[in-house]
C-alpha cells in the first residue's frame, strides 16, 4: 500500500474495501467515490446489457405470489401513461440542459468511454436493472478498479465492476468549462472521453491527481 493513499475521511471505508482487492505486491494510490456527469445517458442500449440470471431468479414470482400477477398487470397499465409523461419530461429537461452544458462524453457505446458507462450503469449482478449511478474508483500502481458503492459499506463489501490497466486511462488534457466545479474528465487511448463528477468539490484536485500519469 502507498504510504499515504488518497481516501476522503468521510469515505474511510474505501481504504479497507480497496485494500482487500489488491493483488500480491500491488500498491493502492487512492480511492474516491464518483458519479457520472448528470447528462451522461442514464439508459444503455439493450445490445449492451449483460444478462443477470441471479437477479431475475430472485425476482421471479413463486408460489402463492402468482395470484397477484393479474393485479400487478392492471397496476402497470394504469401507471403506464404517467411513466411515459415523466420520461418525456426527463428527456426534455436533459435536452435543455445539454444546450448550455455542452458535451459530457465522446466515442459512442463501442468505445472505451462507452464501456465505462455501460459497466457503471450495469452495476452488480444481484440488481436486475441497468441504471446504477453509485460508483467508487480505486487507483493502484497497476490498475483502475471500478467498484460498487454499497449503501451500507459496514455490512456489504464493495464489488469489482470492471478494471482498466495503467496506461489505458488518463486525465483529459482539454479543459472543461470552469463553471462545472465538480467535474473531472477521464480520457482513453482510442480518443474517447467521459465527464465524471466528484461528490465533493475539494475532491476534484485529488481525482485529477490520481488520473494523471504517475
Amino acid at each position: 500500500m502507498h504510504p499515504t493513499p488518497v481516501v476522503p475521511e468521510r469515505d474511510a471505508w474505501l481504504l479497507a474495501h480497496s485494500s482487500a482487492l489488491l493483488r500480491p505486491g500491488e500498491t493502492l494510490y487512492g480511492a474516491l467515490p464518483v458519479r457520472l456527469d448528470p447528462l451522461v445517458p442514464d439508459r444503455i442500449p439493450r445490445r449492451c446489457r449483460r444478462a443477470k440470471p441471479e437477479a431475475l431468479e430472485r425476482e421471479r414470482f413463486k408460489g402463492w405470489w402468482r395470484i397477484l400477477l393479474p393485479v400487478s398487470f392492471v397496476m402497470w397499465v394504469c401507471a403506464l401513461p404517467a411513466g411515459l409523461l415523466e420520461r418525456g419530461a426527463h428527456h426534455t429537461w436533459h435536452g435543455i440542459r445539454r444546450l448550455f452544458r455542452g458535451r459530457v462524453w465522446e466515442g459512442g457505446w463501442d468505445s472505451a468511454a462507452g464501456w465505462f458507462v455501460v459497466t457503471t450503469r450495469t452495476g452488480t449482478d444481484d440488481e436486475r436493472r441497468h441504471d446504477n449511478h453509485r460508483l467508487a474508483l480505486a487507483f493502484t500502481d497497476r490498475r483502475l478498479l471500478l467498484l460498487s458503492h454499497p449503501a451500507l459499506p459496514e455490512r456489504e463489501a464493495a464489488q469489482v465492476l470492471g478494471e482498466l490497466p495503467r496506461g489505458r486511462f488518463a486525465l483529459r488534457p482539454e479543459p472543461h468549462p470552469a463553471r462545472h466545479t465538480h467535474r473531472v474528465d477521464i480520457a482513453f487511448p482510442d480518443g474517447s472521453w467521459l465527464a465524471l463528477e466528484a461528490t465533493e468539490r475539494e475532491q476534484v484536485p485529488q481525482l485529477s491527481g490520481l488520473l494523471s500519469p504517475v
